[in-house]
């Protein structure tokens, strides 16, 4: 299995002033992020707001990405509570040429017994052509996946391994080894360096998107993880999914609107965060 490795970047999905998927502005920030060296991406994860849009949507989204050809590896986020919707977007990956694709477990089913979450993802595993890769956010979902689960889950041939963004360093520890021979990426970037040193493969986090350059030096050891991390404390200062927009919209990649109930920051916020972003990162790392 050819398991996804380096750094990518959680992309959030462009909207325009009428709340419509932007393809232009995708693909101009996807091509940004090759040029500076990056991996590859992520598209529909948490920071590509997955839940705020409807199936048709979300594979217009996925068509989008890997029309843009920028020469990134993709994965393609397929979260749903609805099975059938996220073995949809498995075909759908499939078919676009996607490296692998990534999957929550069902979260509004947060009472939902082991068996159940198993028999889940043994449905996508079967049928995904694609190395799947878990997605551990249980801060957000409700749902980890506990050691009972993987157990259960076993060694099939199409679990690739692990996007592990609980933040937590036990269970970077934990993941890292359980997936040792497998896939490991974590999804915070305060966490890219520890990451390397345990032997993972690589991240998918929010910096990623908005510091690639800073991203790469630090995933290859030649950057300061001070940096990457006050660039991450910002992020989230700001609130994670609408600062990434908000610097990419100072980018003049496009709108970046955010659709409720999300709600993307004032002016005043705004400009506050850009002239701190700008204090951490060069002038020549950002576009021109």
């Amino acid at each position: 299995m050819d398991f996804p490795n380096g750094a990518f970047a959680p992309i959030p999905t462009p909207l325009d002033s009428a709340m419509a998927f932007d393809k232009k502005a995708q693909a101009t920030h996807l091509k940004w992020l090759a040029s500076e060296g990056l991996d590859g991406a992520l598209i529909l994860g948490s920071n590509g707001e997955f839940p705020s849009f409807s199936l048709s949507e979300r594979r217009q989204i996925a068509e989008a990405a890997a029309a843009a050809d920028s020469g990134l590896h993709l994965i393609l986020g397929v979260g749903s509570c609805a099975l059938p919707e996220v073995l949809a977007m498995v075909d759908l990956a499939s078919s676009l040429s996607y490296k692998a694709v990534l999957c929550p477990p069902p979260f509004y089913f947060r009472s939902a017994p082991v068996d159940g979450i198993v028999a889940f993802f043994r449905e996508i595993l079967e049928r995904s052509s694609l190395p799947v890769l878990l997605y551990h956010i249980p801060q957000v979902t409700g749902v980890p996946f506990s050691d009972e689960i993987l157990d259960l889950l076993g060694g099939h041939r199409n679990l690739a391994g692990v996007k592990d963004s609980s933040g937590d360093p036990k269970e970077l520890l934990r993941l890292s080894d359980r997936f040792a021979d497998r896939c490991y990426l974590v999804g915070n970037d305060r966490l890219v360096t520890a990451c390397v040193e345990a032997g993972g493969n690589g991240n998918i986090s929010a910096g990623a998107s908005v510091a690639p350059a800073l991203m790469c030096a630090v995933r290859n050891g030649d950057g300061p993880q001070a940096d990457l991390s006050r660039v991450r404390a910002l992020l989230e200062e700001y609130g994670l999914g609408p600062s990434v927009k908000s610097i990419l919209r100072r980018f003049g990649f496009g709108e970046f609107a955010t659709r409720p109930p999300l709600v993307g920051l004032d002016d005043t916020r705004a400009s506050s965060l850009w002239d701190a972003y700008c204090e951490v990162i060069a002038a020549d790392r950002r576009p021109a």
